[in-house]
């Protein structure tokens, strides 16, 4: 192989073009079987072999040629046909619609009154819509006609009812909630003295609260004993907050809900507060959607689903998953957690009976 290879670093272009002059018209046509004709570094003017064996009779013209085929199709004569054609003829057969099929004496009596028609004509308004829930038509109506059905109220196109039109309900306008009046300060101050009367902590869209006031009271916490419930959702939590409250999960095991909904955290703070129940185990619900990623990725998704799979007490998790596999990983997890739930519950019952 060494001897070919080194034979071939010698083999020029020159020396081909001088094989190829050497080789007959049929040794060529051989070789040209051998081309691969959807080579793309092959030229498509070369993929297909020339079939012509004529020489050409002079330059293309193409008024002359469409000349040429004018002429030659006039001079043919028509191929023979069967039957001559006539204009407005119709060949094969004519469609025709198929035949309306009457109703049987069967069917007559099938659609006869029956009983069910004199209940359904006497049947109060509160019935018909109880009715409608068997069926599953209560959708039709909407909730103004569904309560007037039910007290039986008379139909009326503003009252409403079963038998009245359908109409857009009024528009209730509704007032704004009010603000979050809670005392963050104050907060901090009954958390560090593990005031026993403070027992959730509701901070909920407070805006104004600063990146140093949010991790004091999450320091504040670490050694509480009495809050149970933290709701921290759309306070413009970053990661640096993020971590302090990882940090509190850890250290604090009395929490039993954490509420951080509607921040600004990243994925790998995510899974650090979501590893972090891991070691006392004692919070119930974990609310941690709409953040600043909206799209965590499937590394972060994997690595909370492995986070969640080690923990045997959490029972509601508020994440939302994209890659499946890590969302039936968490369903199925906390589905295990609940049901272990039910049944110690059950086993304690039957033993207060005993």
């Amino acid at each position: 192989m060494t001897t070919a290879n080194s034979s071939n670093e010698n083999f020029t272009i020159e020396d081909l073009d001088s094989l190829l002059d050497g080789l007959t018209e049929e040794e060529l046509d051989k070789i040209n079987d051998f081309v691969d004709p959807e080579n793309t570094y092959l030229p498509a003017s070369d993929r297909c072999k020339s079939q012509t064996k004529k020489s050409a009779t002079g330059p293309y013209d193409r008024n002359k040629l469409l000349t040429f085929l004018t002429e030659q199709g006039q001079n043919e004569k028509d191929w023979e046909e069967q039957k001559p054609y006539v204009p407005g003829e119709k060949k094969g057969k004519v469609w025709e619609p198929p035949a309306v099929v009457k109703q049987t004496t069967e069917d007559d009596e099938f659609l006869a009154p029956t009983e069910w028609d004199d209940v359904l004509t006497n049947a109060s308004e509160t019935e018909i819509v109880e009715l409608a829930a068997i069926l599953g038509f209560t959708g039709l109506i909407n909730q103004v006609q569904y309560h007037a059905a039910v007290m039986d109220k008379v139909s009326s196109v503003n009252s409403g009812g079963w038998n009245a039109a359908a109409k857009a309900e009024a528009l209730r306008i509704v007032p704004p909630e009010p603000d979050n009046t809670t005392d963050v300060e104050d907060c901090i101050k009954k958390a560090s003295a593990n005031d026993k009367d403070l027992t959730r902590i509701n901070i909920n869209n407070i805006r104004d609260v600063k990146a140093d006031v949010l991790k004091d009271l999450l320091n504040a916490l670490k050694e509480n004993t009495h809050v149970e419930v933290l709701e921290m959702a759309n306070v413009g939590m970053t990661d640096i907050a993020g971590r302090t409250l990882a940090e509190l999960i850890e250290a604090n095991s009395t929490l039993k809900t954490v509420n951080a909904e509607s921040n600004r955290l990243t994925g790998p703070i995510i899974t650090e507060i979501v590893r972090s129940t891991l070691k006392n185990q004692t919070v119930i619900e974990l609310r941690l959607s709409n953040q600043r990623s909206q799209i965590l990725g499937n590394r972060v998704e994997m690595e909370v689903a492995d986070a969640i799979a080690q923990n045997n007490t959490i029972l509601r998790l508020n994440l939302h998953f994209d890659t499946l596999g890590p969302r039936i990983r968490v369903t199925e997890k906390l589905k295990q957690n609940l049901d272990a739930l039910r049944k110690k519950r059950l086993s304690a019952k039957q033993e207060t009976k005993n």
